[in-house]
């Protein structure tokens, strides 16, 4: 359940992430694909700036934290879902453990989160990093990228995708698996966002 990019070939065919040094592209086909819409980063601070107050009172838990509520709410909804699917392709791929998933680290979408919850334990690492893990095992293995929250009406939207790290031809390669679309409402009463809804999807 994976797509790796080709250049020049099928827009269908390139649904992953290439990343060359620093730089990271994802194909618009890919974004529509599981609805995701890029936001400018100005309107995102002006939400969160917002709502600061709310957030801020639950700040030691996470729990005031959208992306770490995301992170949470996907990787146990993922857990329910897919814990006891072997997912290695005939030795292949690590199978992915949902009570130790590996995060690329963001400066914007992962500062501050957790590493652990709920007895589940989360490793951030860059792409230099991701490579290491790679070139170690041999094998592909997940890892959960946090893309940046956006609103659709009053409905904030955060998706949490699962890509199978690869390294080829001196390149780290991300190819698209599957992904959770977490949203978010604001109740008045608490005074925060809560989650409202829960969407996995997959290729």
């Amino acid at each position: 359940m994976s797509a790796y990019r080709s250049v020049l070939k099928n827009p269908l065919d390139t649904a992953d992430i290439v990343r060359d040094g620093d730089f990271a592209t994802i194909d618009n086909q890919t974004r529509r694909l599981y609805g995701m819409r890029t936001v400018q980063l100005a309107a995102v601070i002006v939400l969160v700036t917002v709502f600061a107050p709310a957030q801020s009172n639950q700040s030691e838990t996470h729990e005031g934290n959208l992306y770490a509520l995301a992170l949470k709410t996907s990787v146990l909804q993922m857990e329910k879902e897919y814990g006891r699917i072997d997912d290695t392709v005939l030795g292949e791929r690590t199978r992915t453990d949902y009570r130790h998933m590996i995060v690329e680290e963001d400066p914007f979408t992962t500062k501050g989160l957790p590493t652990e919850f709920e007895n589940h334990f989360v490793e951030y690492l860059d792409s230099q990093a991701l490579v290491e893990r790679y070139k170690k095992s041999g094998k592909s293995y997940a890892v959960l990228v946090i893309q940046p929250m956006h609103n659709e009406g009053k409905t904030l939207k955060i998706a949490v995708v699962v890509y199978w790290v690869s390294y080829k031809k001196g390149h780290l390669q991300l190819g698209l698996s599957d992904w959770s679309n977490v949203e978010f409402h604001y109740d008045c009463d608490k005074q925060q966002f809560i989650v409202s809804s829960v969407k996995l999807g997959g290729i």
